[in-house]
């Protein structure tokens, strides 16, 4: 029999245009990815289109998949394979699309957040496991606090300098991209000694609120009331957010406030040189699996 790939004459190509965009929505709608919307989709678009990748089988659309250059480090996302056109190595061949154009930039470490069916594909590719990427749901106390205050465009640079010490790479535009988007949902700690904390949030589909990046020089416990001051601004209704496993006390202290962790988290990779962890730990939670 010939090669799956030569009977299904599938190419893999760059966004061309924001139809592109909204083709790629369709695959996240249908993934139910419900902090996926378009505009999300849009900003990597904006960002890098050379990094938006579509798989076509006799030019019908079959499978995404999208990746991030930051300065030495790069992430891969939303991979996604219809179901008609899986196990014909479109996700591979995808990935290793993403990979070889990473590796073209100089990026020296690969990050992804993988779901435990397509670990086995990632492990092939020679990505290894780091951590579990937990994603918790619910509500924490509601209240107002006023050392709590919006983030303004005039925190930006601050902002981008606490997170490219931490965070490690220049995520700037993601993060003026959310401010400007959802400036109801961003919100600062500053007092006499400076910048604190910050927590960036944002809307999916169907009103679906997720909290993050959430970044602070001070322990998660001490930066409780930022979360839950972020609870006040979104009223009675549950968010999600997304904590690395390895900050402990991060996780144990979501847990304790009413979160409930998803059961069958996805798994931090990576590949390339071992990341370096400095840091990490003020890294409360994550602003996007796709681009950290």
């Amino acid at each position: 029999m010939s090669d799956p790939e030569k009977v299904l004459k599938s190419t893999i190509r760059t966004f061309q245009s924001q139809a592109d965009v909204m083709a790629a929505a369709t695959l996240t709608n249908q993934e139910h990815w419900r902090s996926e919307t378009p505009l999300e989709l849009a900003a990597y678009y904006v960002y890098d289109p050379d990094g938006c990748f579509i798989a076509e089988v006799d030019g019908i659309l079959a499978g995404i998949c999208i990746a991030t250059v930051y300065q030495h480090t790069g992430f891969i996302g939303e991979l996604i394979v219809q179901p008609q056109y899986r196990k014909h190595q479109l996700g591979t061949r995808l990935m290793q699309t993403a990979i070889e154009y990473l590796n073209n930039e100089g990026i020296s470490c690969i990050f992804l957040d993988g779901v435990l069916k397509a670990v086995p594909l990632y492990e092939r590719l020679g990505f290894l496991p780091l951590c579990r990427s937990l994603r918790l749901f619910g509500q924490v106390s509601a209240r107002e606090f006023t050392h709590i205050t919006p983030i303004q465009t005039i925190d930006l640079p601050q902002i981008f300098d606490m997170d490219l010490q931490f965070f490690g790479s220049d995520r700037s535009f993601f993060l003026e991209r959310r401010l400007r988007h959802y400036p109801e949902l961003c919100w600062k700690w500053q007092d006499i000694n400076g910048l604190q904390a910050y927590l960036f949030g944002r809307v999916g589909i169907g009103g679906w609120v997720t909290a993050g990046p959430w970044v602070s020089r001070r322990s998660a416990q001490e930066t409780l009331p930022l979360l839950e001051h972020f609870q006040s601004a979104i009223g009675n209704q549950p968010f999600s957010i997304g904590v690395l496993e390895s900050t402990n006390q991060t996780v144990q202290l979501l847990v304790q406030n009413g979160m409930q962790p998803n059961p069958e988290p996805p798994m931090r990779m990576f590949l390339g040189l071992v990341p370096n962890m400095v840091g990490s730990e003020q890294c409360l939670a994550i602003g996007s699996p796709a681009k950290g």
